[in-house]
């Protein structure tokens, strides 16, 4: 072996001792144990019979029954004290009990977007009482066509009488405005009226006439109806065409009956022609003339007093002719209705501001004026 060789193995031996070990992996740090939280503790579960009485309560909170509400989350609490819920809800609903928090709510009532009503318990209870009355009006009427006994004819009106409280009842579910209240009821007014117009003005036999009353009050309710659902006027409006319809009606009658040649049936069908284009004409007009309820009766108070004017007028010049009479009754009412109707023009333009002035005591014996209103 050479000497270069043994220097060789001996550089190779030296460098493979040399070889340093790998780093030991550190030791896991001691982790401290954590103990769990205190549980909070959880109250006693409610009976049933409070759980039931809890979700009448709420029921009738949601419906607005805030009395029926109060009573119930009382009689929750007094069962179940821990209960989560009734403390705060029976707060609410008593607090809503309060006559301030009443008009409060009624000033915050939805308004219907289509003719600026609001809905009203009012407006429903009217609906169902006219309903409920014609609803008995239609069972005599069908008892009279089937010729029933006195028995029948009380049942058949009561059947009746709930059929109609319960279709308004559903008619009106969700509230409905006075205005859609009056166009229905309405409808049946004119339906009843026209039915019984038919009977004179065409000379029907009792069968018939009993059948054609039906299917007007039927016929006619069904297109009030039809109008709240649709146009939805304002009770003014309705007003506006009930007063049109009635006073072109009881004219046209006035005028007629001051003439001796003209009978009984012609009369009749004038009055209704009349009538029915009286109703049509303002129904159109009154789409662009908004109009109060308290006007249309001003002006109705104005031919009442013009007839009785124009009446009592000719009597004390004619006193015997009937004739002239009841044409100057006609002209009268006619005169009324303008004048009133001109006269009450800004009857429902805006209030005027409101302002009072008072004396008052200034400071250092001093006097002054106060003014307080509404602006």
């Amino acid at each position: 072996m050479t000497l270069a060789t043994l220097l060789l193995v001996a550089l190779t031996v030296g460098q493979v001792g040399e070889e340093t070990p790998p780093p030991a992996s550190p030791a896991p740090a001691a982790v401290d144990t954590l103990s769990a939280p205190p549980l909070m503790p959880t109250p006693d579960p409610c009976p049933e019979e409070a759980e039931a009485l809890y979700t009448r309560g709420f029921d009738a909170f949601t419906r607005g029954k805030d009395r029926e509400a109060a009573r119930a989350f009382d009689q929750v609490l007094e069962m179940c004290p821990q209960h989560p819920h009734a403390t705060e809800l029976g707060r609410l609903a008593k607090a809503r009990l309060v006559p301030g928090a009443k008009l409060a709510r009624a000033a915050a009532a939805p308004v219907n977007p289509v003719n600026g009503e609001r809905r009203s318990g009012g407006a429903t209870a009217s609906l169902m009482v006219v309903q409920t009355l014609h609803g008995a009006t239609q069972g005599i009427l069908l008892c009279a066509i089937a010729e029933c006994s006195s028995q029948g004819y009380a049942t058949s009106a009561m059947l009746a009488a709930g059929l109609g409280a319960t279709s308004s009842a559903l008619l009106a579910q969700g509230g409905i405005t006075s205005g859609q209240a009056a166009a229905v009821n309405s409808g049946t007014v004119w339906g009843l009226w026209f039915g019984i117009s038919s009977i004179y003005g065409f000379d029907m036999n009792e069968e018939r006439a009993l059948a054609t009353a039906m299917i007007g009050g039927l016929a006619f309710t069904g297109v009030g109806a039809l109008v709240a659902s649709t146009v939805q006027p304002t009770s003014g409006q309705v007003s506006m065409v009930n007063s049109g319809g009635l006073w072109t009606g009881i004219v046209t009658a006035l005028f007629l009956s001051s003439y001796n040649d003209v009978d009984t049936e012609k009369m009749f069908i004038a009055g209704m022609a009349a009538s029915s284009a009286g109703i049509l004409g303002l129904s159109f007009l009154a789409q662009d003339l908004p109009v109060s309820r308290g006007r249309i009766l001003l002006i109705d108070a104005g031919g009442v007093l013009g007839g009785l004017l124009g009446a009592s007028t000719m009597f004390m010049f004619t006193q015997n002719d009937e004739d002239a009479i009841l044409f100057s009754a006609g002209l009268g009412a006619v005169g009324g209705l303008a004048l009133v109707t001109y006269l009450t023009r800004d009857f429902d333009g805006p209030a005027l501001p409101q302002a009072v002035l008072t004396p008052a005591i200034m400071g250092r014996n001093g006097a002054g004026l106060a003014m307080a209103g509404r602006f």
